[in-house]
């Protein structure tokens, strides 16, 4: 556990959690995607109604796997779109089905469908945002890969008036202690942080001093 009186710089705790993640088995991430859709399945439902928007994310590498769970969405009524990384670090949206064709994006690790790509105020009934993290603290507060692409994106929707809950997907490993690292003014809390071991709605409190 680490010191949260005494937190490490935010690059040598975003490293430490990159190694753990290169260091998991090859099977975690199906394994994890499984578990972690049959949690946000029962919880979904409960905060957006059927037909409405999901932006969700296409999961690579030791992320743990989102197919599971769009899948499940799709199932379920919800439309999915996910997101295109831009040169200038925005997110365009794409929505995605099963059978949509990938195609190379800006980063080659990120998969991205082919489709019409519309900014975020195109998408009618955004209700919830699924948000890719390599940790979140107790606090909301997320440890992103560095590139500021969600803190732009959560940023102005929120500024929009768009209150859609933000969820941070980790490993249970990765949902750490409160002030494990320095909060940055850039960062946007989560509204809540999905696991392999559950949902957990964050309490809403001021994460910054």
């Amino acid at each position: 556990m680490m010191d949260t009186k005494s937190p490490k710089p935010k690059e040598v705790v975003r490293e430490e959690y990159r190694r753990l993640r290169r260091e998991l088995p090859s099977s975690a991430p199906l394994a994890a995607g499984v578990s972690m859709a049959e949690h946000a399945l029962s919880a979904v439902p409960e905060l957006v109604p059927a037909g409405s928007t999901v932006a969700a994310y296409l999961s690579a590498g030791r992320e743990p796997g989102t197919l599971p769970l769009l899948q499940g969405l799709r199932d379920r009524g919800y439309d999915v779109v996910v997101p295109v990384c831009q040169p200038d670090r925005r997110l365009l949206w794409c929505r995605w089905t099963p059978d949509a064709p990938l195609v190379p994006g800006l980063f080659p690790s990120v998969p991205e469908p082919a489709g019409e790509r519309v900014p975020a105020a195109q998408l009618p009934g955004l209700s919830l945002v699924l948000v890719p993290a390599l940790a979140v603290d107790k606090t909301g507060v997320r440890m992103g890969k560095g590139g500021g692409y969600y803190d732009r994106f959560l940023s102005g929707l929120r500024a929009a008036g768009n209150a859609a809950p933000a969820v941070g997907l980790v490993y249970d490993h990765e949902f750490a202690p409160a002030h494990s690292w320095p909060a940055d003014a850039f960062d946007q809390p989560m509204d809540a942080v999905l696991t392999p071991s559950g949902w957990t709605v964050l309490p809403r409190q001021p994460v910054y001093s």
